[in-house]
């Protein structure tokens, strides 16, 4: 009998994921945890492999298509078997898609299917689905709704468009009904929507899994969490004069995201609050110091996490750093890599900024952010000098940390900043 394998949530936040790749073919005899496709969820892009060997029956969707946790990613069996002869879609998906289908009854649908019905006013018992075994895809519901839209009475008959036209006409914002079709009996075809949204003076474009999930973060950060941000100025010539120390020593550059996370870790040691987070009515004192690096990439910000960054050396822990953010640009990097941070490190003089108010991720109390060095013109012994400095913008949870905490804890970090114990062959 005919397998099919369903999408799997990749971390708790998964809802759906992106097709970005496939790497076989409806045809194709694959072979037991074979990856057969790359699809990108809230966080990056992960390759998928299949639990079963056979021939490809069916694929779950085109690339770009949007395909709900639970919903089937690809059918397998035998060569000529029909793909409606799949058995229960496998997988780890929600406990409300799950198990065989009774004898007799439609099969389950995904959370994000029954959420667009309901929100839509859809019953979903008069809808014929097109998945494997016949599972109502989120196409199906659109198509429903879309058709609720067609014109009646003396007016021209319904539209005729396939599910992956309309899901593209909604995408661009086109009304399908003022669209002429060039196919078979008038339907409407993908290039008739291209025609069709190229007069329109703005340009729509739907948000990346990962660009969604940055703004839901974000959005739920700032609605949930009373945030204030201080600031203070830093003189870094110890700190510079430290780097090219170890430079010279070992041939190596190390970078300044690794500088900065080695020295706020040894003041996190003093300010247990600010390595915390708050759940409900209790203070969680994390007892490890895994270090979010913000790291710019074409896909948006994304932070991995260094794990026990307290415990690694200079060179390690700038190793660490750069393999992350390598991994991460790529979009190769683990969806664990990227979850977990007990406290977060911006170094956003990288891009020349001077300062700045970051919004504070989830279950941390701070985020320090390091502006680029400029030169500030400063008295010593009577006389102007030009001295390289550093602005630190820390967000912190006002719920957890007040003024006092902030002060305090910026002014170590200021002292460790100028009088800096990184210069070591393997500092700690």
């Amino acid at each position: 009998m005919a397998q099919v394998f369903a999408l799997p949530a990749v971390g708790d936040t998964m809802l759906e994921g992106e097709i970005v790749e496939w790497f076989v073919a409806v045809g194709d005899v694959i072979d037991l945890d074979q990856v057969i496709c790359a699809v990108e969820t809230d966080k990056s892009v992960v390759e998928m492999s299949t639990p079963y060997r056979g021939t490809v029956l069916r694929l779950g969707g085109e690339v770009g298509e949007m395909i709900a946790v639970g919903d089937p990613l690809i059918v397998v069996g035998e060569a000529g078997e029909t793909p409606e002869a799949a058995s229960t879609p496998v997988g780890p998906v929600d406990a409300t898609t799950a198990g065989a289908t009774p004898a007799g009854s439609a099969p389950p649908l995904s959370p994000l299917v029954r959420r667009l019905a309901a929100d839509n006013g859809v019953d979903t018992a008069a809808v014929e689905g097109t998945g494997a075994a016949g599972r109502i895809t989120r196409d199906d519901v659109d198509a429903v709704i879309a058709d609720r839209q067609a014109p009646t009475g003396d007016s021209p008959g319904p539209v005729r468009a396939m599910p992956k036209v309309r899901k593209m006409a909604r995408e661009l914002s086109i009304d399908l009904a003022t669209v002429t079709g060039s196919g078979p009996d008038g339907s409407i075809l993908e290039s008739d929507l291209t025609s069709a949204a190229r007069p329109a003076g703005d340009r729509r474009e739907r948000l990346s899994a990962t660009r969604r999930a940055i703004a839901h973060h974000l959005a739920e950060s700032a609605r949930t969490i009373p945030q204030f941000t201080s600031m203070v100025d830093v003189d870094a010539t110890a700190l510079l004069a430290a780097r090219s120390a170890i430079a010279e020593r070992t041939g190596e550059s190390i970078p300044l995201d690794a500088l900065f996370t080695a020295l706020l870790v040894q003041v996190l040691e003093d300010h247990p609050l600010m390595n915390a987070m708050l759940d409900g009515d209790e203070i969680v004192y994390r007892d490890r110091r895994d270090i979010g690096i913000a790291v710019d990439t074409a896909d948006g910000l994304m932070v991995p996490v260094v794990r026990n960054a307290d415990q690694r050396s200079i060179r390690n822990l700038a190793g660490e750093i750069v393999r992350l953010a390598e991994a991460a640009r790529s979009r190769t990097i683990a969806p664990d890599d990227l979850s977990g941070a007990t406290c977060t490190v911006n170094n956003v003089g990288s891009l020349g900024v001077f300062a700045g108010t970051p919004i504070l991720p989830l279950q941390t109390s701070v985020i320090v952010a390091f502006g680029v060095a400029h030169p500030v013109v400063r008295l010593r012994g009577g006389s102007p000098v030009e001295v390289p400095t550093i602005t630190i913008s820390a967000t912190f949870d006002h719920r957890l940390v007040d003024g006092g905490d902030s002060g305090r804890f910026l002014g170590q970090l200021k002292r460790h900043m100028e009088t800096p114990l990184v210069g070591t062959p393997e500092p700690h």
